[in-house]
């Protein structure tokens, strides 16, 4: 994983993070096309091992490969939608419409899964707070406080269940697999509740909801910003502007669209192209740059 120092997008402001995350998350879920949505899933997977890693992508294959397959290979067995028979099953059609719209669909929901891995690493709590905690400052908190919860749970689950098996050592028997289960269980409850406690304690000594309560940060938007946020813009206003003249869509039934259309929709798809990659380009810069500057290895 690299360096939090060494990322190009965890210095960015965050209001320019969560621009980039809107638009191509509302792209990959407005355009449901085969070339749009591969485009999507090729730059969350490549932004996702820059950010995180090949282990943690890896760690995250293994979910997402057999969800793919599973979707892709259920669509056209129990849809036969579709004027174009490739084989019968069981006296029933299987159609390319219906085997590629749930190619489609897979890579999509694949993508979406992606995306919100890189969107995890760079939308911090504090990020999301210093854009929505003036506006609606109480599910601000709420959110950022759910989403940090679940992962410290299941850390904790870990932690209560191997210091078990260090002291008793591990179960063999249905019965006590299940009594340490729910002791397990008891004993992570117990230790959220004592959380809860101490972190509203602890917020209330710091002035949590106190009228004029000034916040911190270390946030600043500069020249830095505006280019990335510029070229954003200029390549998301590309792919708007194709979706709302009719590109970057396709229907699948009865019978398939056809994928290219003309010279306006491949100018969409390049543009989405240059949006969904340029995160990865600008990540592996900043670590090109770092180590010209012999700051790493």
């Amino acid at each position: 994983m690299t360096d939090a120092r060494m990322r190009y997008f965890a210095n960015l402001h965050p209001a320019v993070s969560m621009f980039y995350f809107v638009a191509v998350i509302g792209f990959t879920l407005a355009c449901q096309h085969p070339i749009m949505c591969g485009i999507s899933l090729l730059g969350a997977l490549l932004f996702s091992w820059r950010l995180r890693g090949r282990k943690a992508v890896a760690g995250t294959l293994r979910f997402v490969l057999p969800m793919f397959l599973l979707i892709s290979i259920a669509n056209p067995l129990f849809n036969h939608r579709g004027v174009t028979m490739l084989f019968t099953m069981e006296h029933q059609w299987v159609t390319l419409e219906a085997v590629a719209y749930g190619f489609v669909s897979a890579t999509e929901l694949s993508a979406m899964i992606f995306w919100f891995t890189c969107y995890q690493e760079v939308m911090t709590s504090d990020k999301f707070l210093y854009l929505f905690g003036k506006a609606a400052p109480g599910a601000s908190l709420l959110i950022t406080m759910t989403l940090r919860l679940i992962p410290e749970l299941q850390e904790q689950g870990k932690t209560i269940s191997e210091t078990h098996a260090l002291i008793h050592g591990e179960d063999t028997r249905l019965f006590q697999k299940l009594g340490t289960a729910l002791r397990n269980l008891s004993t992570l409850l117990t230790w959220s509740m004592e959380s809860s406690v101490e972190t509203a304690d602890s917020m209330k000594a710091r002035g949590y909801g106190l009228r004029r309560r000034s916040t911190f940060h270390l946030f600043h938007f500069d020249s830095r910003d505006a280019r990335t946020l510029g070229a954003m813009g200029a390549m998301a206003g590309i792919v708007l502007i194709g979706r709302l003249f009719g590109h970057g869509y396709m229907e699948f039934y009865p019978r398939m669209e056809t994928v290219i259309t003309g010279i306006p929709g491949v100018i969409m798809y390049a543009a989405f192209a240059a949006l969904a990659f340029l995160p990865s380009i600008l990540e592996a810069k900043e670590a090109v740059r770092w180590r010209s500057y012999s700051l790493t290895s």
